[in-house]
């Protein structure tokens, strides 16, 4: 009797913090976004996203180069585009908003064996330029979707002060994710439809 109080008393307590832990993952935001002072100089980004697409569908949307300007809200244009023996070369001009000109980020990306893909920066208006995504596969319900961590260390090239350059990143970085998503789940819808 005793014994089986206890058991029952044990779900319970299981049972409360299997659906506490459930509620609370369908309660994490979308997306986390930090941005720090990198003691390199620059700044690090450090994101999550929760994107209800599998990691295939998130992973094609950033490896389709030729598109990468799409998902920079028109910042972004290509001046060149070249794949290499396992590595993209892209070499793109970014509007300065809200100030006048250009800048360019010539940079190569590679997609690991594992699944990661890696920016890492050649020349142009950076001192540095690095980014890693990784793709994590979790369920929701019956369906996979995509716990996407990105990495970015970036240290412009600039008089721009740092205060201004966080708060352009923090725009341009909430507005790349919103798109990526958009384009992720019409991109898993594509790959779903007979």
């Amino acid at each position: 009797m005793k014994t089986e109080r206890i058991v029952q008393a044990v779900s319970g307590i299981i049972g409360i913090a299997v659906i506490g832990g459930a509620a609370l993952a369908a309660d994490m935001p979308s997306t986390m976004l930090e941005i720090h002072d990198d003691p390199a100089g620059g700044k690090k980004a450090t994101a999550t996203l929760r994107i209800a697409a599998p990691p295939d569908a998130v992973r094609a949307v950033l490896s389709d180069y030729e598109r990468w300007p799409d998902l920079f809200d028109g910042r972004f244009r290509m001046a060149k585009l070249e794949r290499l023996d396992g590595r993209v070369v892209t070499d793109l001009l970014i509007k300065r908003l809200p100030l006048p000109g250009e800048m360019r980020l010539l940079c190569e990306t590679r997609e690991l064996p594992g699944g990661e893909i890696v920016t890492s920066l050649i020349e142009g208006d950076f001192k540095r330029y690095y980014r890693r995504w990784r793709f994590v596969p979790e369920m929701n319900g019956s369906a996979v979707q995509t716990r996407a961590e990105m990495e970015l260390l970036v240290d412009m090239d600039s008089w721009v002060p740092d205060w201004l350059f966080a708060t352009m990143l923090r725009r341009d970085l909430e507005t790349h994710f919103k798109i990526l998503r958009e384009r992720a789940l019409a991109h898993a819808g594509t790959a779903q439809a007979p």
